[in-house]
Parts: C-alpha cells; structure tokens; sequence
C-alpha cells in the first residue's frame, strides 16, 4: 500500500531533523538510515523490483505507528506500510524517497472470539500463530503461504 504525500524535492528535506523526530517517537532502535541495513528493505519476496526507501521504522504500538504517519505527513513524504515483507499476502514495495514503516514487530494476537469465528491480530502475527491459537478448539487458520 502506498499512501499519500509526494516529497516535491527530496535533496531539500531536512532528513536529519525528521530522523530525530522518528528516534523520539519511536526509539533509535526502531529507526533505520544506514543504507547497507536499508538494503533488506528494498524488495519483497519478488525481487523482480527494488527501490531503496530513504528511511525505515519499526513501530511497536498503534500509536508509534499513528506518529509515524504523523510525521509523513507534517514533511509531506510519502510512505509504504510493510509487514514481514515476504510478498506472498500481498506485500508492499517502497518508493523512491519513501519511509518504509514496517509493522512486522507489532506480534500479538489481542482477541479470541471462538463463538463468533473471530481473532483480532496487530499486522506482525504470522498466520501459523493464528493455527495454533485456536487449534486447541478444533479450528484451523487458513494455509500459510509462506510453508
């Protein structure tokens, strides 16, 4: 998914002082600039396209990644929301200039609802995750596509 904002001109934006705001919001463990680590970031499971993003961001929470987007858009950058970036359940690819905002740590399943056929996940959990749940209550996930 690629979402709005376009960086009109990417040489003039101020990448030093939008990186501080991401650490603050974030956490500096959570922000990604150096560009041999951006590298793992430049394609999916099809590496037919790659396309570097300007920066990466590992928010944890709902609302590290509410800020994220908050900061896209105060500097007009545009952004790409990935999860485990296997590409196999629709994966997102960056754009040029981008801040790639990866959600493959948000991991936890928040709600079980056997009686309705419901299960509330943040965007990390893996379907085999979702399987082991709810197999205990005779239910099966869907096939992992990633197996």
């Amino acid at each position: 998914m690629i979402f709005k904002n376009t960086l009109q001109n990417p040489k003039q934006t101020n990448w030093k002082l939008i990186i501080k705001e991401f650490e603050a919001a974030i956490g500096k463990n959570g922000v990604i600039r150096r560009k041999e680590e951006l590298l793992t970031y430049e394609c999916d499971g099809l590496a037919a396209y790659r396309q570097k993003p300007a920066l990466v961001v590992l928010p944890r929470t709902t609302e590290q990644v509410a800020q994220a987007v908050k900061i896209c858009d105060q500097y007009q950058i545009p952004w790409v929301a990935r999860g485990a970036g296997t590409g196999l359940s629709g994966g997102s690819l960056p754009v040029e200039n981008c801040v790639l905002i990866v959600t493959a740590l948000m991991k936890r399943i928040l709600d079980i609802d056997l009686e309705n056929q419901r299960i509330v996940v943040q965007p990390g959990v893996i379907n085999n995750w979702v399987t082991q749940a709810v197999s205990g209550a005779g239910f099966y996930y869907a096939p992992d596509p990633s197996r």
